[in-house]
């Protein structure tokens, strides 16, 4: 997959997906903002949609290509895990955050896959798959963030997803912004508190 990766020689990693029309260089301020010190690995999702990059088809705004998003799916966890293999890193010192689209395939893979990371940040997600099977979350810190006056993600759905992932034991935490599908300064703010609340020092 088409990404970017800045070593800062540290055997911790952030992974970075972007949401639709973003790119590998789309969140990189996020993750500098989040912490200047570890590597970071910005990843650009293989579909292209009228012009902008996505991380899986979809039917129409809102309605998802389960079959594409389940094949996509298994293509990052592969990249993901084919990536960490190469540069002598590892999943329990990589935090993953998602954004939008990023967000909702980051979410199917912790449905399929259950809790991978040291943490995970799902920003303005969707429930990514309908009356599914979600894997065991294993008391993987989860962060969910929404705004309370999206226009693409009804608070209900974020609520729901919380929900689900509580119920499959992610040790989770949310937070509701009242903006809209943007991301907020307070936003930016309670994601990095949380970071650094549960990383941990990496093993060498």
């Amino acid at each position: 997959m088409v990404h970017k990766y800045i070593s800062k020689n540290t055997k911790s990693l952030l992974i970075l997906l972007h949401g639709t029309g973003g790119n590998e260089n789309s969140l990189i301020h996020l993750g500098y903002e989040i912490d200047e010190h570890t590597n970071i690995l910005s990843i650009r999702g293989n579909i292209n949609e009228n012009g902008m990059n996505r991380f899986f088809k979809r039917i129409a705004p809102g309605i998802f290509d389960t079959e594409n998003l389940f094949f996509e799916t298994t293509r990052l966890y592969d990249f993901i895990i084919d990536f960490l293999e190469e540069h002598n890193l590892s999943l329990e010192n990589t935090i993953a955050i998602g954004y939008s689209n990023g967000a909702n395939i980051l979410g199917s893979l912790l449905y399929r896959y259950g809790g991978l990371f040291q943490g995970v940040v799902l920003m303005h997600p969707m429930i990514p798959l309908k009356d599914t099977d979600v894997s065991d979350q294993k008391q993987m810190p989860l962060l969910i963030t929404a705004g309370t006056n999206d226009p693409l993600v009804e608070v209900g759905e974020t609520k729901r997803l919380v929900s689900i992932f509580k119920n499959n034991n992610a040790k989770i935490k949310n937070g509701f912004y009242g903006e809209g599908h943007s991301v907020s300064s307070k936003e930016i703010f309670d994601i990095k508190q949380w970071y650094n609340e549960i990383k941990k020092p990496t093993k060498s």
